[in-house]
């Protein structure tokens, strides 16, 4: 985001008291308050979805959320002169929680449990929610296999496409395991209830979004926002940090307790807990970000990631036993 960005902020009832950047956006000092200007290309009716949401959110008591501010021609998104697009969404001062502290990692695993209790909005159209499980897994397992026989047919490989080929067996049979798991579970109508009572979920909750502040804590980035199963949050934010924590089995014990001491899971959502964590999301994720990017010159990042990955997974299994 430029400094031709600012001029946006002409469009919005506040004085503006300083200005500084953030990350790929300003964060403004107002007599409104603290408030974040950040470039927006989605789509307006999810905007005013998203907007809503919280608005309710706030009214069920979760007030310390990201929502964005109209500006004076009652528009939630504003234009500069070459049509970029804007948000200013209210903001708070705080330090974002850590990925490899623990009593902050658990602190935002219980405020997520309560973020969950605030999002059950039965009455809402229900014009986005998440993709079926099994057709999800079934898709991405399908790309793994298609991946696969684009790097067989290449003469000279890379040492990340020849050490994806000697592990490939191995993650594409855990999927083919799950995929079949997941079919059965998405054919039982208990799976269709969640939706269908108005569950929704953050859908990019990670430690970027949660805040610390000097009382309380925020939950930002809502853009992803969804009818979905609730533990699909909960789910990506324990895979990351167990990732980063060498998938210790403890911290995931102390964690999943940790959420359920707020919320507890019902039996059909421990059950969509295990399948995401037995998926080998992150080898379908290297899979992908190779086949996306150049294969001139592959990053040595993709091979320092599989090495990793494959190290870690007597760790990932021990972990899985806890969940089952």
């Amino acid at each position: 985001m430029n400094d031709r960005g600012l001029k946006v902020l002409e469009q919005y009832e506040l004085e503006i008291i300083s200005t500084r950047r953030g990350r790929g956006s300003y964060i403004c000092e107002t007599d409104r308050g603290l408030k974040l200007l950040c470039d927006f290309d989605g789509s307006e009716k999810k905007l005013i979805f998203q907007n809503r949401m919280l608005q309710e959110l706030k009214e069920a008591g979760y007030e310390n959320v990201d929502m964005v501010l109209e500006n004076k021609e009652g528009k939630l998104f504003s234009q500069d002169r070459d049509e970029n697009r804007y948000v200013l969404k209210d903001w708070f001062c705080g330090r974002e929680c850590s990925s490899f502290g623990e009593r902050d990692i658990i602190d935002a695993v219980e405020n997520l449990a309560r973020l969950h209790l605030c999002m059950r909005f039965p009455e809402q159209e229900k014009q986005y929610c998440g993709v079926p499980l099994n057709e999800d897994l079934g898709a991405k397992t399908r790309e793994m296999k298609k991946v696969r026989s684009f790097i067989r047919k290449r003469e000279s490989k890379h040492p990340f496409e020849q050490m994806f080929l000697n592990s490939f067996s191995e993650f594409y049979e855990q999927a083919q395991t799950v995929c079949a798991r997941a079919e059965a579970f998405c054919n039982e109508e208990m799976t269709q209830s969640q939706i269908a009572e108005g569950t929704m979920c953050h859908g990019d909750y990670n430690y970027h979004h949660v805040l610390f502040l000097d009382h309380g804590m925020a939950t930002t980035n809502f853009g992803k926002c969804r009818f979905d199963f609730q533990v699909q949050d909960l789910y990506q934010f324990m895979r990351k940090i167990l990732e980063k924590q060498n998938w210790d089995p403890q911290l995931g014990e102390r964690m999943l307790s940790a959420y359920e001491q707020v919320r507890t899971l019902p039996p059909g959502e421990r059950e969509f807990l295990y399948l995401r964590m037995a998926y080998p999301e992150k080898f379908w994720k290297l899979a992908n970000h190779y086949y996306g990017s150049s294969k001139a010159w592959i990053p040595g990042r993709y091979l320092q990631k599989l090495e990793t990955l494959c190290r870690q997974q007597d760790q990932r299994n021990n972990f899985l036993k806890l969940l089952q």
